[in-house]
């Protein structure tokens, strides 16, 4: 944690070492401190420039020191500073994070330096390891040393915060083990995010450090800033709410304040009081799994989920920061299509450069919105990371890729792009399931699949003229389509 440390004959409550009210009012001064994401415990993002920032006195220097770097920067009229160290080199040893000014010194212990990521969303990363499956297998992964956590408490806020709320517990970051691992949040400590860590944690031979900021139950558009909601009526929307609220206050309270329910959240408040504090923080990418609530309104949720993404970039100063997402898991809602539409928006909105989605076809529950098999998400978010962000070929960043679908009388060739160009199979041996063929009518019927190499050939002899063909788009597939990397296809429609 930040541990302010005293000058001889001072006690933190009395940096002057005077009585308090012995004082003249120019005796009274802010205490340095650093920002709310700087406690001990903590890594730093190695390879890119790190900002460091915190509050203290207008007009005094502040000094911060860390690995044989020294940096300064002056308090600005309103209390803050921020200074900006060069890039680090990975560390496992924990070093001190220290800032001085005049007679004050804080600092932050056993101070890590790798790789830090953002997990955000809803209830399904918000779900801990206690209550996930696998819950053994999390707890020995969880003895690592170089895993760090900061666990965010749920908050919202009108407008956005340069510190967490202070009626939340001020979040620390904790060393990984067995016991914290379980502290706090809805089971501890989101389990896809340690499923993830622990992984990077062993194929990389850094420190990761990952920062838990879900809010269970929320939309997507509380977690989208008022500068990020243009370019779509439904963000426009968002935004014209924001400033009347904005107008509003200026007349009394913030119509805004409070709202601490999940389903009472308004557009960007969970931003400002989660995700605010912790900006400009230096990360090397961030996952989400959000969509839930969504559900029933996919119309613009392409539109947020890039917007959130774009948010971030701007924020962090990082215009190329990776971004990945989870295909919601299958349930029954109240229209198989509403999550159908969803999914697509889901695939829309991650098509860029610097995002993907992970499939969940697989691990869903029909009858649980919260289905428990975490372990496997929190995998294939590494997979997706290892192979995407950190390069590595040997590791599939997913399953089957479609790339071209040709058609003909009562068939269709789909090819697709493998792990290592390997073969397609069947996860489990069979024949491949979840395929069917439409006609400009849309009505599907099931086809027989043929694999051969990087190509899978559909036959189907009732829709004598194709246009659509399908692979486990339906609520309650179970797709088995894979290749040497043993992930599974996505599902997809693709229309001619």
């Amino acid at each position: 944690m930040t541990e302010p440390t005293p000058t001889p004959a001072t006690s933190p409550a009395d940096p002057r070492g005077t009585h308090p009210t012995d004082r003249r009012p120019s005796d009274f001064r802010p205490a340095l401190r650093f920002g709310d994401a700087f406690t001990a415990h903590m890594v730093l993002q190695r390879g890119l420039p790190v900002p460091v920032w915190g509050s203290g006195s207008p007009g005094e220097e502040v000094r911060v020191t860390f690995a044989g770097q020294e940096v300064a920067a002056h308090v600005t009229g309103d209390g803050n500073w921020t200074v900006t160290l060069a890039p680090l080199d990975a560390n496992t040893q924990g070093r001190a994070l220290t800032a001085h000014s005049g007679s004050q010194r804080v600092q932050c212990r056993d101070v890590l330096v790798g790789d830090v990521w953002l997990c955000a969303g809803q209830s399904n990363m918000e779900l801990g390891v206690g209550l996930a499956d696998h819950r053994d297998r999390a707890l020995m992964q969880a003895d690592q040393p170089l895993l760090r956590l900061l666990l965010v408490q749920k908050a919202s806020a009108p407008t956005a915060q340069l510190h967490f709320p202070a009626a939340a517990k001020p979040p620390r970051w904790t060393v990984c083990t067995p016991r914290t691992v379980l502290r706090g949040g809805w089971g501890g400590f989101s389990a896809i995010a340690v499923h993830f860590g622990a992984r990077l944690v062993q194929e990389l031979g850094v420190p990761v450090g990952l920062i838990q900021t879900a809010y269970g139950g929320s939309r997507a558009a509380p977690f989208i800033p008022l500068y990020a909601q243009r370019g779509h009526p439904a963000l426009t929307a968002d935004a014209a709410e924001i400033r009347a609220a904005e107008r509003a206050a200026r007349k009394g309270p913030h119509p805004f304040a409070p709202f601490d329910e999940w389903n009472t959240l308004k557009p960007g408040t969970a931003w400002n009081a989660m995700i605010a504090p912790l900006l400009p923080v230096a990360l090397r990418g961030a996952l989400w799994y959000q969509g839930e609530s969504d559900v029933g309104d996919a119309g613009p949720y392409a539109a947020r989920l890039q917007a959130f993404m774009w948010a971030l970039r701007r924020a962090t100063g990082q215009p190329h920061l990776p971004v990945y997402a989870a295909q919601l898991a299958p349930y029954r809602y109240a229209s198989d299509d509403d999550l159908l539409a969803l999914w697509a928006a889901q695939q829309v909105a991650t098509r860029g450069a610097h995002s993907g989605l992970v499939c969940t076809a697989d691990l869903g529950d029909l009858n649980d919105i919260h289905p428990l098999r975490k372990a496997e998400v929190g995998e294939r978010f590494a997979s997706l990371a290892l192979h995407r962000t950190y390069g590595r070929a040997d590791v599939p960043g997913g399953g089957p890729d479609l790339r071209a679908v040709t058609f003909g009388p009562g068939r269709a060739t789909l090819t697709f792009r493998t792990h290592m160009d390997s073969a397609l199979r069947a996860l489990d041996g069979g024949a491949p399931r979840g395929f069917a063929l439409a006609g400009p009518d849309g009505q599907f019927a099931p086809a027989v699949v043929h694999l051969r190499g990087q190509r899978a050939h559909l036959h189907c002899p009732d829709v004598p003229a194709p246009t659509q063909v399908r692979h486990a788009w339906q609520v309650g597939a179970e797709p088995n389509l894979t290749d040497a990397g043993g992930l599974l296809a996505t599902p997809f429609l693709h229309v001619r």
